[in-house]
């Protein structure tokens, strides 16, 4: 049961996290929804969802393994906050739903480090969803007969650095106790978020700028994101790797009704896209539901 409330919140949460996203990037002035203002401030909530999680490991007796496993576990936070800048960097020039359909390639990298690094070995629904979710990216990346070539090298750099994170994070939390894995994930994604606030001056500058414009919407979006990495990252230690990143594949669904619900009320957070459009994207999000169905 665990399980599937876990696989199902995935992708609910993180749709919910990229919308309230794209209107934290499209909203206010160029300071305050910069990237590395928002992951400051994702850093700081993470920071803040650590602490309970952490003491709770602590008082309970879990185990944190070795300095080895604590040191990478909290390292590859950068690793996770590089590939979400050039998320949010490409939410300011691109339709929503079009960057995130990049993430569904990150089961295809996630299969290969499995295999070399984990051990899984995919079964051929495997190899035929990988193919399912490449093919519904492209198709709504492709947009008046051309494919947005930034948008494509930047978010599959992305995908695999995420998709790198997920395995290095497996293959270290999954020795560990699963409560002191969590915690030191979420130290990670704080002590990067900590570092831009003290090393970027533009991320510092617009992090308190934020916080006096629209604290409740980047709490709100900082803290629902945290949520859906705390499930993605629970159901990764609990569940083949393939299992809980196939998981994610139906967050585009998720991601349009939404943008069209919200696209009423910001038109920035509009999707646009009627008539051929938006039969074009069912189109390839029914193909990577499909993709979703066989990894699960």
């Amino acid at each position: 049961m665990l399980e599937i409330v876990l696989l199902f919140s995935i992708p609910v949460l993180y749709a919910i996290a990229n919308l309230a996203d794209k209107y934290l990037v499209s909203e206010g002035d160029e300071e305050d929804s910069d990237p590395g203002a928002l992951l400051a401030l994702s850093g700081t909530i993470a920071g803040l969802f650590a602490v309970p999680i952490g003491v709770f490991a602590l008082l309970t007796g879990a185990s944190f393994g070795g300095l080895a496993d604590i040191v990478m576990l909290v390292g590859i936070g950068f690793l996770y906050y590089a590939a979400i800048w050039i998320y949010l960097d490409m939410l300011k020039v691109e339709e929503t739903s079009n960057v995130v359909s990049w993430f569904q390639t990150i089961p295809l990298f996630g299969l290969i480090g499995a295999l070399i690094v984990l051990g899984e070995h995919p079964e051929w629904y495997h190899v035929l969803a990988i193919i399912f979710l490449v093919l519904g990216s492209f198709l709504l990346s492709w947009k008046d007969g051309e494919m947005k070539k930034t948008v494509m090298f930047w978010m599959t750099v992305a995908a695999l650095l995420i998709a790198a994170y997920d395995v290095l994070f497996a293959n270290y939390g999954r020795t560990i106790d699963e409560v002191a894995a969590i915690s030191l994930m979420l130290i990670g994604k704080a002590v990067a978020g900590y570092s831009l606030l003290l090393l970027d001056k533009k991320a510092r500058k617009g992090f308190w700028i934020g916080l006096t414009t629209k604290l409740k919407a980047q709490f709100v979006s900082e803290s629902v994101n945290t949520l859906a990495d705390i499930a993605m990252y629970a159901s990764i230690l609990l569940m083949p790797l393939v299992l809980a990143q196939g998981a994610a594949a139906l967050q585009p669904l998720f991601v349009l009704i939404g943008a069209v619900v919200m696209g009423a009320i910001f038109p920035q957070v509009s999707e646009g896209g009627e008539g051929e459009d938006f039969r074009k994207k069912v189109i390839a999000i029914t193909l990577m539901i499909m993709g979703g169905i066989l990894l699960t």
